[in-house]
């Protein structure tokens, strides 16, 4: 069976909160495919500093990469497609585009990278991310608590039925006991 094809200018999408644009892909995902959706996860990147650089971003310059508090993609492995694929709103590689291209353009090694920057992932089957995840946007509120540091969605913000806001159990690399599973690179790397 063919998988649903995702094209980048059909799919939900507000700059700054990637999150919930891949939560709303998976939710995309699973109304026109939900025979495929196990073979989809979602991932949170980020760190203790919440500083984590990420190169081959439309915001960015050149060859130099943008520094987010936290990342999130979402990735596909199918047997039926080769080779594992990852989605990326943000960067200006292909939409989507095969995870050993965009491990080495956007992650890139860690090896001459401050320890201070080093990424961690959290890797969430997509059913647990649209199960469990739930953001009430506070996080994006400047600091007179009443204006968005960028305009949020048009549609409601994602809730559960056990969380309004729960955004910082994915994004805390340090909580195993958060959704999915935590990689460092390397075990990431073995994980596609």
């Amino acid at each position: 069976m063919e998988t649903w094809t995702v094209k980048r200018d059909e799919c939900i999408y507000t700059s700054c909160y990637c999150e919930e644009n891949i939560w709303k892909l998976c939710e995309s995902w699973k109304q026109n495919d939900p025979n495929h959706l196990d073979n989809l996860y979602a991932i949170f990147i980020s760190n203790e500093r919440r500083q984590i650089p990420i190169w081959k971003q439309k915001s960015g310059y050149n060859d130099y990469p943008v520094t987010w508090v936290l990342y999130f993609l979402q990735y596909q492995i199918d047997q039926s497609v080769s080779p594992t694929i990852i989605y990326d709103f943000d960067s200006t590689l292909p939409f989507p585009v095969s995870a050993r291209d965009y491990l080495q353009s956007a992650i890139r090694d860690e090896i001459n990278l401050s320890r201070k920057f080093h990424r961690m992932f959290r890797v969430i089957p997509a059913q647990e991310y649209l199960n469990t995840f739930a953001s009430d946007r506070s996080h994006m509120l400047s600091a007179d608590k009443i204006t968005y540091n960028k305009p949020p969605p048009s549609y409601p913000a994602i809730f559960n039925e056990k969380s309004t806001n729960n955004i910082n159990d994915f994004i805390d690399m340090k909580s195993k006991t958060g959704p999915g599973t935590v990689m460092n690179l390397t075990e990431f790397r073995e994980f596609l």
